[in-house]
């Protein structure tokens, strides 16, 4: 049975900077683990989250308990106006609703629409890489692989360019509360609030913009999205623009940030992708997907009693399944801690799977095949900056804090 310590108590605490030896002894000693401190079960292999991501009869995605449970009562009435608007994102609805969802999602989120899209993301990260050219010291991380991500889907939603630095600032409020878990909730519960309820009024007067006048952007459309009389309520409009604005941005700026940082680290890696950008950048974004999944989790919650490798799973507690953890199992991947940009098979879970696949994957993939191939053919110098890096302290994504790199 796995027995605690300090590197648990950080990790709990959302500030172990490297979780993953960590999660090698939850894998072999205690796969499907309660912890106490976060008050909800970790299951770590890769078979158990893949079987977990698809159970639909005994575990929900509603994620209520989660946030709620380990909050005083006093914060539970204050957190009352996020927590209702977290579980309005698409991750966090059930079938019958998130089919009924999707689906008029998909009408306005189309294949069509986003291969629509690559000429602005190369022209994009073009413009950005000139600027990052132009100084022989940068912050990668904030101005390109932060920009990137901003830029595009703000540009796909109809957001004015003079309102995204105003994103950025309500998306950093609200990331400690819907990224994070366990005790700590209780104290980004005032900078959640004030992020939600700017993001809220902005959309609000948005919104009744599109409705009366539309213009080729997801929220006209989205407004415009019907199925046999069926259209998106007010509260489902605020949910997933909020959550499309989050969804198609930090996911993104992690692969791009955690993957940039693990060529600098792997120099035979990126010397590897320099040689052939055009062959190897698609295995090269699946591998940086695997090796440092963005989002970290897939959370659930047990509509049932059951038993799980002689654990028993009480009714309404929280099952949280470890993406990065399965994503580096030795059982599914040979040597799984060597990143390896030719890596194939690769069938890694950074995206999740089942019904809850994430709606924004390829726009993901795409981001990062343009820009990783493009930071091979103009980036070919850039060395990191820095002895130490650090990662934001939040539990649900795995975003640097800085990546100080030399370009020339």
């Amino acid at each position: 049975m796995f027995t605690t310590d300090e590197d648990y108590a950080l990790f709990c605490r959302q500030r172990l900077t490297d979780p993953y030896p960590l999660l090698r002894r939850l894998r072999a000693e205690d796969p499907i683990h309660w912890s106490a401190t976060m008050n909800m079960w970790l299951v770590t292999r890769y078979d158990d989250v893949y079987a977990g991501l698809h159970d639909t009869t005994r575990l929900s995605s509603c994620r209520e308990g989660m946030y709620s449970d380990p909050l005083t009562e006093q914060n539970r009435r204050r957190a009352r106006r996020i927590i209702d608007h977290i579980l309005h994102w698409l991750e966090n609805v059930d079938a019958p609703q998130h089919t009924r969802l999707r689906k008029l999602v998909n009408l306005a989120f189309t294949p069509r629409m986003l291969q629509g899209l690559m000429p602005r993301i190369e022209a994009v990260t073009n413009e950005l890489l000139v600027d990052v050219c132009a100084t022989s010291q940068t912050d990668f991380a904030h101005n390109f692989c932060f920009h990137l991500p901003a830029t595009v889907i703000c540009e796909m939603l109809g957001v004015p360019v003079e309102h995204r630095e105003m994103f950025r600032r309500c998306v950093d409020q609200m990331r400690r509360f819907n990224a994070g878990v366990g005790p700590g909730l209780n104290d980004a519960i005032d900078e959640a609030n004030k992020g939600i309820e700017t993001l809220i009024g902005f959309f609000h007067d948005l919104i009744e913009q599109r409705r009366r006048q539309p213009r080729d952007d997801l929220i006209s459309a989205m407004a415009a999205a019907e199925d046999d009389g069926d259209r998106l309520n007010r509260d489902e409009m605020f949910g997933l623009c909020v959550f499309l604005f989050a969804a198609g941005h930090e996911p993104t700026m992690s692969l791009l940030s955690s993957g940039t940082l693990a060529l600098l680290q792997h120099p035979e890696q990126f010397e590897k992708l320099k040689a052939d950008p055009d062959g190897l950048v698609e295995t090269a974004v699946e591998e940086f997907l695997r090796y440092e999944s963005p989002a970290t989790r897939g959370v659930r919650r047990a509509t049932c009693d059951f038993e799980w490798r002689g654990r028993r799973i009480r009714k309404g507690q929280t099952v949280t399944l470890l993406l990065g953890a399965a994503n580096r199992d030795p059982d599914q991947f040979p040597d799984p801690d060597r990143i390896d940009i030719e890596r194939r098979p690769n069938k890694h879970l950074a995206f999740g799977f089942g019904p809850h696949f994430c709606l924004g994957a390829q726009l993901t993939r795409m981001e990062g095949n343009i820009a990783f191939r493009a930071i091979a053919r103009r980036l070919p110098d850039m060395r990191l900056d820095t002895d130490r890096v650090a990662y934001q302290p939040v539990f649900g994504i795995r975003v640097l804090a800085a990546l100080p790199v030399r370009t020339a």
